[in-house]
């Protein structure tokens, strides 16, 4: 294989760490540090400013990184088919998916009614609770695909996938 070809690989497959990176390291911080104090510290006057301006900034950074990234994985699924670790790229279709849909039907949701304004606090918790719970989801199934990821590394290192030709 040449090396122009390898190195494209490469690229491709370090951009694919790059985002499993990005979204372990939001979602965690979102459950370790932020999640934990929102129940307490979020009310009606200061929720918005606390939340939506950082939630359009991540979905307008992810509307430009996802795509990306599923090229990167199909390149990942094509040159890996032949090899022991075609189920790494395989377990990003759901691994992706997932989160996304979650984000798209359900928080999207939540987000718009606390961008409409919320008049009760009542509202204001039993969304927030909703809203911690379901980007915890994709916490879970992050943080999963990012092992997967990292193992796929570990695993490249191996010289049983050390292969010349990616096929």
């Amino acid at each position: 294989m040449d090396s122009v070809k390898k190195t494209f690989i490469d690229i491709s497959n370090a951009y694919i760490f790059f985002c499993a990176s990005m979204y372990l390291g939001m979602f965690w911080s979102l459950h370790f540090f932020w999640f934990p104090n929102y129940p307490k510290t979020l009310t009606l006057e200061n929720y918005y400013n606390a939340i939506i301006p950082q939630t359009d900034l991540a979905t307008n950074f992810f509307f430009i990184t996802i795509p990306i990234m599923a090229a990167a994985l199909i390149v990942m699924l094509v040159t890996e088919w032949k090899t022991g670790l075609r189920w790494v790229p395989v377990s990003w279709i759901p691994g992706l998916l997932i989160p996304v849909i979650v984000q798209q039907r359900y928080i999207e949701d939540i987000n718009n009614q606390f961008k409409a304004g919320l008049q009760d606090e009542a509202t204001l918790q039993v969304l927030l609770e909703e809203w911690m719970w379901l980007n915890d989801i994709r916490w879970v199934i992050l943080t999963i695909m990012w092992g997967i990821t990292m193992y796929f590394f570990i695993a490249k290192a191996k010289p049983k996938y050390r292969i010349k030709d990616y096929g």
